[in-house]
């Protein structure tokens, strides 16, 4: 796995290593103006195009002549210029790179397509003047002219656009991203003193780029100079994450050298003692190519001698690196043809293999923190084993509290309902009225009932429950003359149940059918339960006596009852009217509370 990953880094490296061949020309079909004039000295002198190595920081001037069979538009393809061009026709101003949106910068060529205006062209010769200016430190450079319609020119322009404008912004935005990845890493991880020298040097190199921003601060090009100088500084951070990647401690006169040459150079370019040109010539740029190579010895003395992994994906991106950076030396003095400098394109290889090491020591990480956590499960086992004794005793005396706390609140419900039927017996005993007494007794024997098997309730046998519910009331309607209607399929399962939060709802449920049989004087009851929209488990109880009033006048202990009782359980109640009777929805959570308060 580790030998493909990094054979896929290594096919990554060599299709960024053959940009320079995506620039081809266009077909030999459309016609090519490789002869031109060059303004020198007041006078026009014939040249060959391209014409490169021209000097940096002027105007040049070139004029061509275009003949045509006959006239009509056509377009202008000028594939690499640097860095402005101003394009004229038959004296008149038709283009200029300068008002383009893209922001083409200081640091390559760029390319142009001019529509060249059918008004102005004519059969036979016609004059194009093209001026040239180039900027900083790069040499002026205008390739041959090439001249046909938009669907010959326009793939040949738009590669061009791509990869000298677009490809040339996205490589500052990724390296950017990424040094925002490697500064939270160092953020978190401040022991970590490669992640602090990856940060810095990720910055640091970014100076160089600020030249694309030419276009949007105008400003940046009189600080060009001074920004090289202090993009330099990135060549001996090189140096110091290549040494720490070795596990080498870099010296700390190299830590002071990272900053104090930069500096150095440009308290000399502010001072005039030297110029900046000259400084950044002969002392930046060297210094930039001197850090790749002694960082691509170290690399290389860290991947062969000393087998470090890591190495090996630094490896082939700093002897890129090292390559491109010549080849731009070679073009800024003019040893080479050629506006585009390869660092920038050549300069992503590098930002990969750092990111794979970061990906690299995250894995580490996440291997070291599985271990951990094997480590400490273990122990949390061993611990969970020595606590069992004493979870069982909690166990235990949790058990006698709560069983305490029920047959407090048994004595409550015992109290405020069986006593009250009592109460009723024993004053229709006075009166001798024994129809009366007996269903008065009935009443109380049923309550009694209810409350004693609401004691034999446990966690998620509250069906249970409901069913020995059901079977009284049947009874009892049966003897009333009023069908019964009940359905708890579709009811959930409701957790946490205690024998409180059982008898409860039994209440509330008994409740609701006697209030439909003394208020409402029901023929039919249904009772249902089911689950509403927001997951919550629901029963209701509807009949087809006399609807509920929508504002009663005051609510009865019954009512009140319910809603106390509906309280402890975190639910909720609504009673409404129908066409011909009453709804009670009871709403319950289905996980109910741990305990209710007595």
């Amino acid at each position: 796995m580790r030998t493909l990953g990094l054979g896929l880094l290594w096919g990554v490296l060599a299709a960024l290593a053959s940009v320079p061949l995506w620039l081809k020309p266009p077909e030999p079909g459309v016609l090519a103006i490789a002869q031109a004039q060059r303004l020198e000295n007041g006078a026009w002198q014939p040249v060959a195009l391209p014409q490169a190595r021209r000097p940096a920081s002027r105007w040049e001037h070139y004029r061509a002549t275009l003949p045509l069979d006959e006239a009509g538009a056509r377009y202008l393809f000028i594939p690499t210029v640097s860095q402005r061009v101003v394009v004229e026709l038959a004296g008149q101003q038709i283009a200029d790179t300068e008002l383009r949106t893209t922001m083409i910068g200081l640091a390559s060529g760029t390319t142009a397509l001019v529509p060249l205006p059918a008004w102005l062209l004519q059969a036979g010769d016609n004059v194009i003047d093209i001026h040239l200016q180039s900027m900083s430190l790069v040499p002026g450079y205008l390739s041959p002219l090439y001249i046909g319609s938009a669907d010959e020119l326009v793939p040949y322009y738009r590669s061009r656009v791509f990869l000298l404008e677009y490809l040339r912004l996205v490589v500052p935005a990724g390296q950017l991203l990424l040094a925002l990845v490697v500064l939270v890493l160092w953020l978190y991880r401040p022991q970590e003193a490669l992640f602090g020298w990856l940060t810095l040097l990720l910055v640091t190199s970014m100076f160089i780029y600020l030249g694309m921003m030419r276009n949007l601060l105008p400003f940046l090009a009189e600080l060009m100079p001074y920004l090289y100088m202090l993009g330099s500084m990135a060549s001996i951070i090189l140096v110091i994450t290549v040494l720490l990647v070795a596990g080498i401690a870099p010296p700390r006169w190299l830590k002071l050298a990272a900053a104090g040459v930069p500096a150095g150079c440009v308290l000399l370019g502010l001072a005039d003692i030297l110029p900046t040109s000259g400084l950044v010539m002969f002392v930046n740029a060297p210094l930039n190519m001197a850090g790749l190579l002694v960082s691509l010895v170290i690399i290389g003395w860290a991947a062969l001698i000393k087998r470090i992994g890591e190495a090996w994906l630094l490896l082939f991106p700093l002897l890129l690196a090292l390559l491109s950076a010549v080849h731009d030396y070679a073009v800024v003095t003019a040893r080479l043809d050629g506006p585009v400098l390869l660092s920038v394109y050549y300069r992503p290889a590098l930002m990969i293999g750092i990111a794979m090491i970061l990906m690299r020591r995250l894995g580490i990480s996440l291997n070291r923190l599985d271990d951990v956590n094997a480590y400490l499960t273990q122990r949390l086992t061993e611990q969970e084993r020595e606590l069992a004794r004493l979870h069982q005793e909690e166990r235990r005396e949790a058990a006698w509290r709560t069983l305490n706390d029920e047959r407090q609140r048994l004595t409550a419900d015992l109290h405020d309902g069986l006593s009250g039927h009592l109460a009723s017996i024993i004053a229709l005993s006075e009166r001798e009225n024994s129809v009366q007494v007996e269903r008065a007794a009935r009443e109380a024997l049923d309550d009694l009932r209810l409350v004693i098997h609401s004691l034999d309730i446990r966690d998620r046998e509250f069906p249970a429950a409901l069913a020995g519910l059901r079977e009284r009331l049947e009874r009892q309607l049966r003897r009333m003359g009023v069908s019964l209607h009940w359905s708890m399929a579709r009811l959930p399962e409701i957790a946490g149940v205690t024998p409180s939060h059982a008898l409860n709802v039994l209440r509330i449920v008994q409740e609701a059918v006697t209030n439909a049989l003394k208020h409402g004087r029901a023929t039919h009851i249904r009772v249902q339960g089911g689950q509403d929209d927001e997951g919550n488990a629901c029963i209701q109880v509807e009949n087809d006596g006399i609807p509920f009033p929508r504002q009663p006048d005051r609510a009865g202990n019954g009512l009140n009852n319910m809603r106390r009782r509906i309280r402890q359980l975190n639910g909720s109640i609504e009673i409404e009217p129908l066409a011909s009777g009453t709804r009670l929805t009871l709403r319950l959570p289905l996980q109910l509370p741990e305990s209710t308060p007595g």
